[in-house]
C-alpha cells in the first residue's frame, strides 16, 4: 500500500510536456512551476520577513522618539502658549536588526511509520477501498509533488547534503546569501529511496529529466548595507491648562528614498505636570502619554514586491529635568512603549527562477554569464514578471514592547530653545529639537 502511494508521486511526474520558450531554459511544466511557487512562497515566509520585517520595527521605533524635553510646564489657567518645533532623529540600527537564521521548507516524516505517512498523503489522494487492490487516484498533483518535496529536503537536510546558510543579511545588513538545491543532490536522495529503486529505469529517466527544469538557486534577497534610519517630524505643543499640554504630530506621505520608501505619520501625546503638586520643587516633573500610527510603503527588487506596514504606538513616560541658569537645563525620562505591526507583503517568483523556469526571455545578445538581478534591472524592455499565476501574499502582525532612557539637554534662548538627547532601548536614537514658543496675551476667564 505504502508503495503505491509513494510510486503515485512519481508517476504524476510523467505527465510532463516539455517546451522550450527559449534557447537558454527550457519552459517548465505546470507542476514544476506550481512546485517552484509553493517553495517559493514557504522560503519568503520563512526568510522574506525576517528579512523586511526590522525595516519596519526600526524606522517606527526612531519616529517615536523626541515627545518631551523640559518637564516644566505652568500651572494655572492664564498660561496660553503655542510651541512650533521640528524635530530630525537619527536612529542607529542594532546589530541584531542585520541578520537572521535563514531556512529551508522542510516536511520531517517517519519512513518505517507506514500509518502516519498515509495519513499524511492523505488530503493529496483518493483512495478507493471497494476495490482490491484498492485503486489509488492523485486529487492534488501540484501538492502533493510538493509535500513530496519537502520530504526529499529533510531527508538532505538530516543526511547533511542540503544545508542553508548559517545566517543571512536582513535589509538593514549587508552581502547575500543563497539557498542552493543542486540537481545532483535531488537525484542522490531519490536514489536513496528505497521506493523509487522499484521503479523501471525508464520512469527513473523521465523523473531525472523533469529535474533538470527545477530552480537549482533560490536568492534570498540582499542586505542593503542600512546602518542608520534618518527621520524628521514637525511638532506642535500647545499649553497650558492646570499643567496640562497637548501635543500634536503629522506627517504627510513622504519618500525617504528608494531603501525605505514612503512614511506617513501622525500622534498625539497628552502631559501633565506633577511637580506643580510639590512646593518649591528640586526638579521638575510630569507624566505624558502618547498614541501615534504610521504607514510604510515600498517597491522591493526586480519583480516589485510591495510592502505595506501599518504600525501604532502607544508611549507613557515620565520624564525630569532640572534647570541650573537662564539658558541650560538637562532632563531625562523612562519610557515603556507598546507596538503593534500589521504588515502586508505582495511578492512573485524571484527573478532568477523566472529565468531558469523558462518564464522570461533575454534578448538576441544571449544570457550572460551570471543571470543576475543587475543584469535584469539594466534591461527593463525583458519584461520582469513572467510568473503565469500572478502574486503571493503573505501578512503578518506582531507586538513588541520596549523601555527606553532618554538623557538629554535643552538650549534656551528667549522664547527659541534647541534640545539634544539621547535615547537607550532596543534602537538607540540620537535627536535633535528646534522650538519656538509664541506666548498668547493671558485673558481672564468668566
Amino acid at each position: 500500500m505504502l508503495k503505491k502511494l509513494i510510486a503515485m508521486f512519481f508517476v504524476a511526474l510523467l505527465a510532463i510536456e516539455h517546451g522550450y520558450a527559449v534557447e537558454n531554459y527550457p519552459h517548465a511544466n505546470q507542476w514544476t512551476i506550481l512546485l517552484a511557487r509553493s517553495l517559493s512562497k514557504d522560503i519568503f515566509e520563512l526568510n522574506g520577513v525576517p528579512y523586511l520585517q526590522p525595516l519596519v520595527e526600526v524606522v517606527n521605533a526612531t519616529a517615536n522618539s523626541r515627545f518631551f524635553s523640559s518637564a516644566y510646564i505652568p500651572s494655572g489657567k492664564n498660561n496660553f502658549y503655542i510651541k512650533l518645533g521640528v524635530n530630525g532623529m537619527l536612529g542607529f540600527v542594532p546589530s541584531n536588526k542585520k541578520e537572521y537564521h535563514p531556512a529551508l521548507p522542510i516536511q520531517p516524516y517517519d519512513p518505517n511509520n507506514t500509518v502516519d505517512l498515509i495519513q499524511k498523503l492523505a488530503p493529496y489522494l483518493n483512495v478507493d477501498l471497494s476495490t482490491f487492490p484498492p485503486l489509488v487516484t492523485v486529487k492534488d498533483t501540484a501538492g502533493l509533488i510538493y509535500y513530496t518535496f519537502r520530504m526529499l529536503m529533510y531527508d538532505g537536510v538530516q543526511k547533511g547534503k542540503i544545508t542553508p546558510p548559517a545566517t543571512a543579511p536582513t535589509i538593514l545588513g549587508q552581502g547575500k546569501k543563497t539557498l542552493d538545491i543542486p540537481h545532483q543532490t535531488v537525484r542522490s536522495l531519490l536514489d536513496e529511496n528505497p521506493i523509487f529503486a522499484l521503479l523501471p529505469q525508464t520512469l527513473k529517466d523521465t523523473i531525472y529529466k523533469s529535474i533538470e527544469n527545477f530552480p537549482e538557486h533560490f536568492d534570498l534577497p540582499a542586505g542593503l548595507n542600512i546602518n542608520r534610519i534618518i527621520a524628521g517630524i514637525p511638532q506642535l505643543e500647545i499649553g497650558s491648562l492646570y499643567g496640562t499640554e497637548l501635543t500634536l504630530r503629522f506627517i504627510p506621505k513622504i519618500n525617504l528614498g528608494k531603501n525605505i520608501g514612503d512614511f506617513s505619520f501622525w500622534g498625539i501625546g497628552i502631559r501633565h505636570s506633577l511637580s506643580q503638586y510639590i512646593p518649591e520643587p528640586f526638579v521638575d516633573f510630569a507624566f505624558q502619554i502618547a498614541y501615534q500610527g504610521t504607514n510604510l510603503q515600498n517597491t522591493i527588487g526586480v519583480t516589485n514586491a510591495q510592502l505595506n506596514a501599518n504600525a501604532n504606538f502607544f508611549n507613557a513616560n515620565l520624564h525630569f529635568s532640572k534647570r541650573f541658569s537662564n539658558v541650560f537645563e538637562l532632563y531625562s525620562g523612562l519610557s515603556y512603549e507598546h507596538i503593534n505591526i500589521n504588515t502586508d507583503f505582495t511578492y512573485y517568483l524571484p527573478i532568477t527562477v523566472q529565468y531558469q523556469l523558462g518564464l522570461i526571455w533575454l534578448d538576441d545578445n544571449g544570457t550572460p554569464n551570471d543571470p543576475s538581478d543587475d543584469f535584469f534591472r539594466k534591461n527593463p524592455d525583458l519584461g520582469y514578471n513572467g510568473d503565469p499565476y500572478g502574486a503571493m501574499v503573505k501578512n503578518v502582525v506582531l507586538s513588541d514592547n520596549n523601555f527606553k532612557f532618554t538623557l538629554g539637554v535643552v538650549a534656551n534662548f528667549g522664547n527659541f530653545a534647541t534640545c539634544l538627547d539621547y535615547n537607550f532601548g532596543k534602537v538607540d536614537i540620537l535627536s535633535l529639537g528646534l522650538v519656538y514658543r509664541f506666548d498668547i496675551e493671558s485673558k481672564k476667564w468668566r
